[in-house]
């Protein structure tokens, strides 16, 4: 083999080389590419339905490994909540004037009693007297003046248990009266007494005067997650002066609630013409552009957002509403923020047209 022979293998050889560099490098490349569409389109893409909503697809792998969880839309039986908070009664000093109103009536009933005998007495000792002074006028002087002080007495009893009840009506009502008087309502108002229920004294708005008094309320303590069903007890005979509105009582089924606590309370909805509303929990609440969100799957794997108005805030999430949502709906309970980072990331796709 001579010089130029071996020249030629080498350059060829060399030539092979590289050309076997440049297809493997654009090859690989290439898989690299469809590799990455691929993988892309089996994670999520983003679209918009016919009203206008961005939707997101995911497939089933990413729907189970991403915790993605939904649940049932859940209806409310709640309206708006109140523009102000109802507050838990001390009621010792109701408890106190029965205790008075109580022994007022034993004192009334003993003096009675006690007056019906020394009148007696006092008629025995008259008919004595007038027969030859069997008894002497000093003798029928001293029971009359023993008769007038029993009348005076009991007089004064009668005139404290009219102011009693006079204190009671005005500051707690008729209602109220007939309660510590009569033992009114046993199975209801008498639980305040026995210290089993609670009174909740609450100022409805006045925008609301046109409509009937609510016969139930559900409450809830501002940091609390208990809700509970307050009753209709009766107008309140005195009024909140910074407040405008009617002010009722309502009798709650509840002795842990401290007294002096506010409540918040809300109209059961089927006493006020107002749209359907949701309870929404806050895990499946999202913020975007200043708005809420809700996500909710339609199908399988397929998610829309739609937005919410926050209403009132209640023990787990917020009370909302939006003509978008319906009590079929599946809610993304868990998740939702992972949708709405799949779905900034898509749009920052199309902005950079990357």
């Amino acid at each position: 083999m001579n010089k130029k022979s071996l020249i030629l293998i080498v350059v060829q050889s060399f030539v092979i080389m590289i050309l076997i560099w440049v297809v493997i490098f654009i090859g690989s490349d290439e898989f690299a590419e469809d590799d990455l569409l691929d993988d892309e389109k089996s994670v999520s893409f983003l679209e918009t339905n016919a009203d206008g909503l961005n939707q997101v697809r995911l497939n089933q792998s990413i729907v189970k490994n991403s915790g993605i969880m939904t649940e049932r839309i859940q209806t409310s039986d709640k309206s708006m909540s109140f523009s102000n908070y109802g507050v838990v009664q001390a009621t010792d000093t109701l408890i106190d004037l029965k205790n008075i109103h109580d022994q007022l009536l034993q004192d009334i009933a003993t003096l009675q009693n006690q007056k019906k005998a020394e009148e007696k007495k006092y008629f025995a000792f008259l008919e004595l007297n007038k027969d030859e002074k069997n008894i002497s006028d000093q003798v029928l002087l001293d029971q009359e003046a023993i008769l007038n002080n029993l009348a005076v007495i009991l007089e004064k009893k009668v005139v404290l248990k009219s102011n009693l009840k006079q204190k009671v009506i005005t500051q707690w009502g008729d209602k109220f009266y007939r309660l510590i008087s009569e033992n009114a309502d046993k199975s209801n108002l008498k639980k305040i007494l026995q210290g089993s229920a609670r009174l909740i004294k609450i100022t409805l708005p006045s925008a609301d005067s046109n409509n009937p008094v609510p016969k139930k309320i559900i409450f809830s303590p501002i940091n609390g997650n208990s809700e509970i069903e307050g009753t209709f007890v009766a107008e309140a005979p005195t009024i909140e002066p910074s407040i405008l509105g009617q002010t009722f009582y309502y009798l709650i089924d509840s002795s842990e609630i401290r007294i002096g606590s506010k409540l918040i309370g809300f109209y059961i909805n089927d006493q006020r013409n107002q749209d359907k509303l949701y309870e929404i929990p806050n895990s499946a609440i999202v913020w975007s552009n200043g708005i809420s969100w809700v996500y909710t799957e339609t199908e399988n794997a397929l998610f829309i957002k739609k937005p919410i108005n926050l209403i009132n805030e209640i023990k787990s999430g917020w009370l909302v509403e939006s003509k978008l949502l319906n009590d079929k709906d599946l809610l993304v309970t868990n998740g939702a923020q992972l949708l709405l980072s799949e779905e900034y990331k898509y749009q920052i796709k199309n902005e950079n047209e990357d």
